[in-house]
């Protein structure tokens, strides 16, 4: 949950993702506030058919593709944070689960990209296994012995991985090898939050780091920029 969190701290801050869900509102927010939310299924049981066919022929695409672009079960907007969520929360305002990187593993099909691989065939018969990007499906007949289960689970992954790593090779991508350490996340959104306030790097490394030396606290000022640039302009994806 911790990781799914920090994903979308350092998503919702891209200037590229608030650039594609800004241009989404615009061509449908419109509609969407006369309607209501889209991922309300109660509000959207009452539309009429018209209503439905519209949604599904000119909004639903756009949203899918944004979703599948920046790895989130739906489209938020970016000024969500945690605390803000849990006030429209709490007020009615939006009941959707939070954070949209936190793709459920516990059979969530009503996350957009759950539903997406289910129409790839993932019906839970247990007669089939599939692999997509790094997520891998096993369905298994649960009245099998659990010595054949865990065989058979245990070479399934071990070709699934061994495929996966080929596909990335191919595509000159490195899997991460390693997990970073959560509490670097909260200085490097810290750091860069307050770059955008408008304070100078000077500042920003008195006010984070006064036990440093000058020289010292603006050099870790300007390597933590670098590293919240990097996961706010994708690598955001990686925190596992």
């Amino acid at each position: 949950m911790r990781a799914a969190i920090y994903r979308w701290e350092f998503l919702r801050r891209s200037l590229e993702y608030r650039a594609d869900y800004a241009r989404f509102i615009g061509s449908f927010g419109d509609w969407l506030k006369c309607k209501g939310n889209w991922s309300d299924s109660e509000t959207r049981a009452n539309w009429t058919k018209s209503d439905q066919k519209y949604f599904r022929a000119e909004i639903e695409p756009v949203l899918t593709e944004l979703c599948q672009k920046w790895e989130v079960c739906d489209l938020f907007p970016p000024e969500l944070g945690e605390e803000e969520w849990a006030q429209a929360y709490e007020s009615g305002e939006d009941a959707r689960s939070f954070p949209p990187t936190l793709v459920s593993s516990d059979g969530d099909w009503d996350s957009r990209s759950i539903k997406h691989l289910k129409r790839w065939g993932f019906d839970g018969t247990g007669q089939s296994t599939r692999l997509y990007r790094n997520l891998l499906l096993i369905q298994v007949n649960l009245n099998s012995p659990m010595k054949d289960l865990l065989d058979h689970a245990s070479g399934i992954l071990k070709f699934a991985k061994k495929i996966y790593r080929q596909e990335m090779d191919k595509s000159g991508v490195k899997p991460p090898q390693r997990r970073r350490r959560f509490e670097h996340y909260d200085l490097y959104l810290k750091i860069w939050d307050l770059k955008q306030q408008g304070k100078s790097r000077a500042e920003i490394a008195r006010l984070v780091f006064p036990r440093y030396s000058p020289e010292s606290a603006l050099t870790r000022v300007r390597d933590h920029l670098k590293a919240a640039n990097k996961l706010i302009s994708g690598q955001f994806k990686e925190i596992r």
